[in-house]
């Protein structure tokens, strides 16, 4: 009996080690437009402010987390490609197939699915794939629904909030542009479905869901974080707590869209700012991806 063989394919966006990364970084985001120097230099301050060149944790977080993820798993080929960064999705592929991988499981950091989102990796892969006739795939699309997923959050807003009262907590993630309706529908839906039950979980009594790190152009999907914390200010909230659960690490999207700007706005209401702890190489989150994966393997 031919048993085909599996591989895992841990695929994320990929994060600058180096301002030289900057500009390449950055045009491959921009699909190929070269950055402005006031685009490089509005990123570069950001990651300036968050210590990104000195901190290699920040660096290397993707790899971190793939390399504790491995321990979850049963012993099985698997690669690491990035989107925007070396090595690339087609070097991860390459890498599968030399170790004779027949059917690839590939899983994005991302816990939610979006058409630009995660959809933009399936394209790479589908891609990448074309150059093996007799390589197959799958895309784990999203694994947000995984028990430990929810077990994560719980605790950290529980951690975050410890007894603390009036408290309005936000629950946010990446916003997207407003051009597909029907997948923004469901990427909302999703991320309203988990805030609930982790809301409920937590005895939450006033909590909303809000958009983040939209770029400056298009219209994007609303209501954004600024006008959420604006809402919880004029509601009389002494305290508000940001939980970026769309996102699965510190990076400059938590680190300075939230913990810059987001507390600036709080700061100025006269409100005190916290925020959940991110997952990074916490266990119980990444067995989320690894129950997802197993369950892969074995249907």
């Amino acid at each position: 009996m031919n048993i085909e063989k599996k591989g895992l394919l841990f695929l994320s966006y990929g994060s600058p080690s180096s301002k030289d990364d900057l500009v390449p970084y950055m045009t491959s985001i921009r699909h190929g437009r070269v950055p402005t120097d006031a685009e490089v230099a509005n990123l570069t301050h950001r990651y300036d402010v968050i210590g990104q060149w000195s901190n290699v944790e920040l660096q290397t977080m993707a790899e971190r987390q793939y390399n504790r993820l491995l321990t979850l798993l049963p012993s099985i080929p698997s690669a690491i490609g990035y989107l925007h960064m070396k090595p690339s999705i087609a070097d991860a592929v390459d890498a599968l197939v030399k170790q004779g991988v027949e059917h690839i499981i590939a899983i994005v950091t991302a816990p939610f699915f979006t058409t630009l989102g995660t959809g933009a990796y399936e394209k790479e892969v589908q891609a990448a794939i074309g150059d093996f006739q007799d390589v197959t795939f799958d895309v784990i699309r999203a694994w947000w629904d995984q028990p430990s997923f929810i077990e994560y959050w719980v605790k950290a807003v529980s951690d975050c909030i410890n007894d603390t009262k009036d408290v309005f907590v936000i629950f946010s993630a990446h916003s997207i542009p407003l051009i597909n309706s029907h997948n923004g529908d469901s990427y909302v839906l999703a991320l309203e479905e988990s805030a609930k039950e982790i809301a409920q979980r937590c005895d939450l009594e006033q909590w909303s869901v809000a958009w983040q790190s939209a770029a400056p152009h298009g219209q994007w999907l609303g209501p954004t974080v600024a006008e959420a914390i604006n809402q919880a200010l004029r509601s009389g909230a002494i305290h508000i707590a940001l939980v970026p659960f769309g996102f699965v690490s510190n990076h400059v999207e938590v680190l300075y869209d939230n913990d810059v700007e987001c507390k600036e706005l709080v700061d100025a209401g006269g409100a005190v700012y916290m925020r959940a702890e991110m997952p990074n190489c916490d266990e119980t989150f990444l067995q989320a991806m690894a129950s997802a994966i197993i369950e892969r393997i074995h249907s």
